[in-house]
């Protein structure tokens, strides 16, 4: 990314940080002990403290003002560091939700404590084993919510979930609910790559409010179209760290008295992983400048990114766990953590496989 002086400050800065408090082995200790929570409250402290939440958005709406470019080395910096965070599902997702549906009175009184990361709310919008933008079963019956929703991101941390849902008259609505509402029957688990994710029942729960602007469909289709995009920036992260890890790896390791790093194949093989790479990150910078431009369709942009950095990531991780030989199963190397947490992004918002064929509909096929 072509970064600017004020970027590269906070991106430096929050490297710092999050080496400091957020190494690889600190998601370990998250992912091993069964009552801790979604992300650790002093990591989230610090990056509030940091002002990241608020890092994309302008000094006028009170933000930092880095723009979605900043906002983006941020969150690849996260991604080398498989650091788990609200960033994406709080700052990110539901920021935009609650930016693009609600009304200017409610975006004025609801904002501010998320951007500070004082409040932190998870969009709850996938209802199958898949994640698909409609489809929508979740009903609205007067002020109360019933349905089901899956793979809610950091349930088990949020004081509020904004919920997809329709109306008798089949229109989108989506309510803002606060996470201890009587009537929600939340479960949570750990997947693969050690992060919380949630299933969530509402049995008639009284929503605190129901977002209430014009475009509803859009707006909701607009927020998830930035949080795939800057999902894809912590994923391209991840990908930037195995690579730099495997070659430096393959300029150590020794096989038959030579650096293994000297064989022709796995020259190739890095090579090929490379220039796949290189051309998602250009996309994904491509898309970043879009949102910068203030661009209203970014779907299209959205699922070829992706759908280019899902399958980087996914082969990427596959050739650094096999060129790391028997090792690189074993818990102990932080390369298998990177695989499981590939494998995880990939199913986030929307499968390679599901935005190829999203892709291909916006272009007409």
């Amino acid at each position: 990314m072509i970064l600017n002086e004020d970027q590269i400050l906070l991106r430096n800065s929050v490297a710092e940080f999050l080496n400091r408090e957020a190494p690889i082995g600190a998601l370990r200790a998250l992912r091993d002990n069964d009552n801790s929570p979604a992300w650790e409250p002093s990591l989230w402290a610090g990056l509030r403290e940091l002002g990241a939440p608020a890092a994309a958005q302008s000094e006028l709406e009170g933000g930092l003002g880095f723009g979605w470019i900043g906002m983006g080395a941020l969150m690849l910096e996260v991604g080398r560091r498989l650091s788990a965070t609200p960033l994406l599902s709080s700052a990110i997702h539901a920021q935009a939700v609650i930016r693009y549906c609600a009304n200017e009175e409610q975006a004025q009184r609801i904002l501010p404590s998320i951007m500070s990361g004082e409040t932190v709310a998870t969009v709850a919008a996938q209802e199958g084993p898949q994640f698909h933008l409609g489809g929508i079963t979740t009903r609205r019956e007067g002020n109360l919510l019933s349905g089901s929703k899956r793979m809610v991101m950091d349930a088990g941390g949020a004081d509020y979930f904004l919920v997809s849902a329709i109306d008798h008259t089949e229109q989108q609505q989506i309510a803002m609910i606060r996470a201890d509402t009587p009537g929600i029957e939340i479960q949570c688990r750990k997947l693969m790559d050690g992060r919380q994710y949630a299933s969530i029942e509402f049995l008639s729960a009284e929503a605190d409010e129901w977002l209430a602007g014009e475009t509803l469909s859009k707006g909701f289709t607009r927020a998830y179209d930035q949080a795939t995009i800057l999902l894809c920036c912590e994923m391209l992260g991840g990908c930037r760290e195995l690579l730099e890890r495997t070659v430096s790896y393959l300029q150590e390791r020794e096989q038959f008295d030579v650096k293994i790093g000297t064989f022709q194949a796995l020259q190739h093989r890095l090579a090929r992983a490379f220039c796949d790479l290189e051309l998602a990150a250009a996309s994904l910078y491509s898309a970043l400048c879009a949102m910068d431009e203030g661009t209203d369709n970014l779907s299209e942009s959205a699922s070829r990114v992706k759908t280019l950095i899902g399958d980087s990531y996914q082969h990427l991780s596959n050739e650094a766990t096999q060129m790391h030989g028997g090792m690189g199963v074993t818990d102990e190397m932080d390369i298998g953590l990177f695989m499981k947490r590939s494998r995880v992004c990939n199913q986030l918002l929307g499968s390679s496989a599901f935005h190829r064929d999203r892709f291909a509909t916006l272009r007409g096929y």
